[in-house]
Formats: C-alpha cells, structure tokens, sequence
C-alpha cells in the first residue's frame, strides 16, 4: 500500500469528490431531458443497441477505442517531451534575448567611448 502524507490523501479526496459531482449532476441532466422527452430515450435506446449497428459504425467505434487506447497509453510520454521541449525553447530564447541586450548595452559603451575619443583630438 502507498503511504501518502495527509495533505496528499486530503487533495486526493478532493478531486474524486469534485469528479463525482460533475458526473451526478451530468446523471440528473441526463434523467430529466429522458423524462421530457421519452422519444428520446427510445431513439437513445435504440442507437445503442448494438444489433442494429452497420459495418461500418462497428469499425469506426472499433478505431475510436483503437486511438484511446493509444492516446492513454503514449499520451502522457508525448505531453511530457512536449513540455520539455517547451521550456528547452523558452530558455533559449530568454538567453538569446539577453545575449542582444549585452550586445547593445556594449554597442553603446562603445559609440559612448568613440563619441569621446573624437571630442579629445
């Protein structure tokens, strides 16, 4: 078993607790539109059943789980490089950035100096 501190356990809590509620509350949206409208059920009924489903929906629904599945399982990896390569390129740029500052911080020290050579001679 994983011991989590309470802290952990508590945002855990948290967010299960949160999800629950957005799925209740879809639930009671789902239950009243269904009792207004029983047409809609039926249609809803019948679009699910899976006897009545044509070859060409049972390959797009098989495709669908198909690219979900893919999507759980190198999808976290992919997010992971994405945002490494995100602030690898931040960075860079940030130091780029400072690179022109120093250039033309040092190009001005140098038109300054050259401005009071001339005034010398």
């Amino acid at each position: 078993m994983i011991k989590r501190n309470r802290h952990q356990r508590i945002s855990v809590q948290g967010r299960s607790g949160f999800a629950w509620l957005e799925l209740l509350l879809a639930l009671a949206m789902l239950a009243l539109v269904l009792q207004l409208f029983p047409r809609a059920g039926q249609t809803l009924v019948w679009m699910l059943d899976v006897r009545n489903w044509p070859r060409t929906v049972w390959f797009g629904a098989n495709l669908i789980v198909l690219l979900v599945l893919v999507a759980v399982r190198f999808g976290p990896q992919l997010v992971e490089e994405w945002r490494e390569r995100r602030e690898r390129l931040s960075s860079e740029h940030t130091k780029e950035e400072k690179q022109r500052e120093i250039r033309a911080q040092r190009e001005a020290l140098e038109r300054m100096q050259q401005a009071k050579r001339k005034r010398i001679y």
